[in-house]
């Protein structure tokens, strides 16, 4: 049976808490969103999709060597958005300042690691970011973005210390994430 699955940075359980009530700020006028739960709230690195349970080892020693060449580093969020943007939102999310770029640098490590275990890196740019909420349709026109520009983020940074495979199993209460290999930063 294959296993759905995704390899992710994990963020501080209080600074997510916090990501996860902004949504009460938007007015039901916004439009239908989908707001990600609290649980379900990492910083997807990439997306593998279905794999095989004998996929899991090699896909975790592949990204050992990653790892290793990454220290641990401070990561924060300064901005909100939405993809595609704010007239047209699908996706609202909120961006990574520091620590960005290590992110990005990881993800092409990532990327590298696992190509020749078959996985093709995406042809889209990445952007690291956190996806608070779906939009399922469009409300008032620019209701979303002032209640976005509105939003207090958390100042706080923190360390980012690993990677994780995760399973992904689907339910109708929304998905629910194993962590497969958890994988530290530095090697450590």
């Amino acid at each position: 049976m294959s296993i759905r699955s995704f390899i992710a940075i994990p963020i501080p359980d209080h600074i997510i808490e916090h990501l996860a009530r902004l949504h009460e700020s938007v007015p039901h006028a916004a439009g239908k969103i989908r707001w990600v739960k609290s649980s379900a709230m990492h910083l997807t690195c990439v997306f593998l999709g279905d794999i095989e349970p004998d996929q899991v080892d090699p896909i975790a020693g592949a990204l050992v060597e990653v790892v290793a060449a990454v220290s641990p580093f401070v990561t924060s969020f300064d901005s909100v958005g939405a993809f595609p943007n704010f007239r047209r939102p699908r996706v609202v999310w909120v961006g990574f300042g520091q620590g960005a770029e290590e992110v990005i640098e990881l993800k092409r490590g990532i990327d590298a690691a696992l190509q020749p275990l078959g996985f093709e890196p995406e042809r889209r740019q990445f952007h690291p970011h956190l996806t608070l909420g779906r939009v399922k349709s469009e409300g008032r026109r620019g209701l979303l973005e002032e209640a976005a520009a509105a939003w207090t983020l958390p100042y706080e940074n923190w360390i980012s210390r690993e990677l994780i495979l995760f399973q992904s199993i689907l339910n109708r209460h929304g998905p629910t994430y194993n962590p497969l290999a958890r994988l530290p930063l530095g090697g450590a």
